[in-house]
């Protein structure tokens, strides 16, 4: 996701306190039932039938008011929650992403209640755990109506040294995880409470569907996750938005001002870019790569079953670019030099919404199984253009990468999570590692083989959370082979494997 990405860290506190709503906020979640009809429309009409699987999923109404001069967001947000572990549960996790020190913001939540009634709660992990106490145990299959009342801030100009999609800065209020998200429920190990690792990608999560009013200053466009439902201007120079996400692991939404934007369809598929005023030739390049990457990856992997795609130029400064549901944000200075990194970019962000966005996977404890794919996406997109050389000079660049690593004797298994990857070796490994594996798999394989393989992962597991073994069995069923001994040496060990 954060693409070759560094952090400096920061510390911040979290406490709960209460807050009084202005006037502008929306009123409060609305407790009916989920508007499947309405969810549709955040899909392609191909794909409404995903739908039939809602009640595998949990789903998210949240009202806010957007204050950009105060960079606070002020909201409540119903949660429609069904218990499908195998035993009770008596207590609920959210995460608090924003009280991370990489985010060097806040998020508070000031009130919360469990099917109407008020509940005891707690925090973890300096605070970026929200723990719910159930009066009484939720049994499996039962649900729950949890409603959160939250305030949320972020940092200002901060790209420098804090997670620049939690950040507002040259025209662009980047609001990553502004809410309570919940946390996810391992069947072997429980809530996934570990402390969040500052290497690699933060969220954790699984496919849920988003309802959400946002009101904003008019003079502030958005962009958003899904697809706008409707739009009014309120008396109070707010603009009301509603947006439906379809089935995504988060909402992401970004508050623009003083950006152009271009859109063209592909496939059914609406893409839109945003980018500075001041040059129009890198906004229209940023369009043409993400509809030569659509196109690719639909081509290589499967359909993208959502209308909508877009792109943004922001103030990441630390990282190049970092992908969301239905949306991605790529470093500024890229469009500036208009070099080939722009380009591979732009097309890596997009591969995430195939992997990580539609098959998810545990980003804290397998970065590999997503970041690879993508990295490894970056030859399919050059190849699917006829540019082997620049194929070949991505390889490259992977296969040095790692040699590097091999040769200073800091090789080792990718399963692990981003946390055991100290001095220097996530990058090589998650990166460049894995995109190897994804090349020497059809090099093993066969390009028939290794095509059933992916598309077979993709479609099986698409809204789903797939593991390493499952990435496996899907391979073995793929070339209708062992690859037991294959994946144990590259992906469990640090044997040393022939880098192809």
């Amino acid at each position: 996701m954060h693409y070759f990405r560094q952090i400096i860290a920061a510390v911040c506190a979290l406490a709960l306190f209460s807050v009084a709503y202005s006037q502008a906020t929306p009123p409060p979640a609305d407790p009916s039932s989920l508007d499947l009809a309405a969810q549709a429309t955040a899909l392609r009409p191909t794909f409404a039938t995903d739908l039939r699987s809602a009640d595998q999923w949990d789903s998210y109404t949240i009202r806010a008011t957007l204050d950009p001069a105060k960079l606070t967001v002020r909201g409540s947000q119903l949660v429609e929650f069904t218990n499908r572990s195998a035993g009770p549960l008596s207590a609920i996790y959210f995460h608090l992403y924003p009280n991370h020190p990489d985010f060097g913001g806040r998020l508070d939540v000031t009130a919360a209640r469990v099917n109407g009634q008020p509940v005891g709660s707690g925090v973890e992990n300096r605070d970026t755990l929200l723990r719910l106490d159930l009066a009484q145990p939720l049994a499996t299959g039962a649900s729950a109506r949890i409603e959160l009342e939250f305030s949320s801030r972020t940092p200002r100009n901060a790209s420098a040294n804090r997670y620049g999609a939690f950040n507002q800065e040259a025209g662009v209020w980047s609001l990553a995880d502004f809410y309570p998200l919940l946390a996810r429920y391992f069947p072997d190990t429980g809530w996934d409470r570990r402390a969040i690792e500052s290497r690699g990608d933060f969220v954790v999560s699984t496919t849920a569907l988003y309802d959400v009013t946002l009101d904003t200053p008019s003079d502030w466009s958005l962009a958003a996750s899904g697809t706008r439902l409707s739009a009014e201007d309120l008396p109070n120079g707010l603009r009301r938005e509603r947006s439906v996400s379809g089935p995504q692991r988060e909402f992401f939404v970004a508050a623009l001002k003083g950006l152009d934007q271009a859109s063209s369809m592909v496939d059914g598929t609406r893409i839109t870019t945003y980018y500075q005023r001041d040059d129009p030739e890198a906004g229209r390049r940023s369009l043409a790569v993400a509809e030569r990457s659509l196109r690719a990856f639909t081509k290589a992997y499967g359909p993208y079953p959502f209308g909508e795609l877009e792109v943004v130029q922001a103030a990441l400064t630390q990282f190049l670019g970092v992908e969301y549901p239905g949306i991605v944000l790529i470093e500024q200075r890229l469009y500036e030099q208009n070099n080939q990194g722009f380009e591979t970019t732009v097309a890596h962000e997009v591969a995430h919404q195939w992997w990580y966005g539609l098959v998810g996977n545990d980003a804290q404890g397998e970065a590999w199984l997503d970041e690879g794919l993508a990295s490894y996406s970056q030859l399919v997109y050059y190849r699917a253009l006829g540019d082997t050389a620049q194929a070949e000079r991505e390889l490259q660049a992977f296969r040095n990468a790692y040699s590097a690593l091999r040769k200073r004797g800091a090789d080792g298994a990718m399963n692990r999570s981003p946390g055991e990857m100290r001095g220097g070796t996530y990058v090589p490994l998650v990166y460049a590692k894995s995109a190897l594996f994804f090349e020497a798999l059809r090099l093993q394989v066969g390009d028939a083989a290794f095509a059933r393989f992916v598309q077979s992962y993709f479609t099986n597991l698409r809204y789903r959370e797939a593991t390493g073994p499952d990435l496996l069995a899907a391979a073995e069923a793929g070339c209708s082979c062992d690859l037991d001994s294959f994946y144990r040496d590259w992906v469990t060990t640090a044997a040393p494997v022939k880098i192809p």
